[in-house]
């Protein structure tokens, strides 16, 4: 069944264990939706969706995730970044989770990826990019972390961690003409942002002095994070989002190497969808005819 809504899916490394439960959920229950905006992380999981791969996301964040040729510090040494997001995409033999390229071809879903320009620092989107090199490139942009991972050359510049300009991009999803949206946090609704030390902002500042719009925009983001939390709430209350988030704190690292937290992260996200399914599904179809 397809939705007249978007989906729009948080970032958050590892975190994003939580949004891979919430859709394999989904696509157990064969939702789909005629928007998928999906931020760092949350564009990973998101492409997995898109081409309905149950399980990928998972699978690979956790029988992988101690693979140095996936995720290691020595990466630095040869001036590449901590995580290979080009693992991801990369025929590994038979008994590895490729990406279905047919499937997400296939699919009638407006895949958005966003990412941050270094240029100005504004967000900017990729709309279903296509398979190949301009779907990894968005990908990898939207997913690379400052200092963590190298910026990346895009069709829209040199980017950068979507969620440093727009963590949640629900005002994509009201842009892009979508009344109905729900929304998948990976931090409690409760969670705030605390100011950033003043050896990160200088950290920031050397690393991209050239880019101080950008800089503003890393060192702004704990204070934007926080205001749209606040927002995000207001308007899960007035019932113009449907929100699924964790329950409790999440205390899974960005780069987390405990692999039974990021199963019980994932198998907490399955649940949630489960539980608030009914709610989700009387939240699309009031007012509103689901589209086939």
């Amino acid at each position: 069944m397809y939705y007249n809504a978007a989906l729009v899916l948080e970032g958050g490394a590892m975190r994003g264990c939580y949004t891979s439960g919430v859709l394999d959920y989904f696509l157990d229950r064969d939702i789909q939706f005629n928007c998928v905006i999906g931020v760092s992380a949350g564009s990973l999981a998101g492409a997995n969706y898109v081409s309905k791969q149950y399980g990928r996301t998972f699978e690979i964040n956790t029988e992988y995730r101690n693979d140095r040729d996936y995720i290691s510090v020595r990466h630095l040494l040869k001036g590449k970044s901590i995580i290979n997001l080009d693992y991801l995409f990369t025929d590994h033999g038979i008994s590895w989770h490729n990406y279905d390229e047919n499937a997400y071809n296939l699919s009638d879903t407006d895949f958005v990826i966003v990412a941050t320009r270094l240029e100005d620092g504004k967000r900017v989107e990729f709309h279903k990019p296509p398979v190949g090199k301009e779907l990894t490139d968005a990908l990898e942009a939207s997913s690379s972390m400052p200092i963590i991972s190298k910026p990346h050359e895009t069709s829209q510049g040199l980017c950068l961690d979507g969620g440093i300009s727009d963590s949640v991009p629900v005002d994509l999803a009201q842009e892009l003409g979508f009344n109905k949206i729900i929304v998948v946090r990976t931090r409690n609704r409760e969670y705030r942002k605390k100011p950033g030390s003043k050896a990160m902002e200088k950290a920031m500042e050397m690393n991209f002095n050239q880019y101080p719009d950008f800089v503003k925009q890393v060192n702004g983001r704990p204070e934007a994070y926080n205001k749209q939390a606040e927002e995000l709430q207001k308007m899960e209350e007035s019932k113009q989002i449907f929100c699924i988030a964790p329950k409790e704190p999440v205390k899974v690292g960005r780069l987390e190497h405990n692999v039974k937290k990021l199963k019980d992260l994932y198998e907490s996200g399955y649940a949630d969808a489960k539980e608030s399914f009914d709610e989700m599904i009387k939240y699309l179809e009031q007012d509103q005819k689901s589209a086939e």
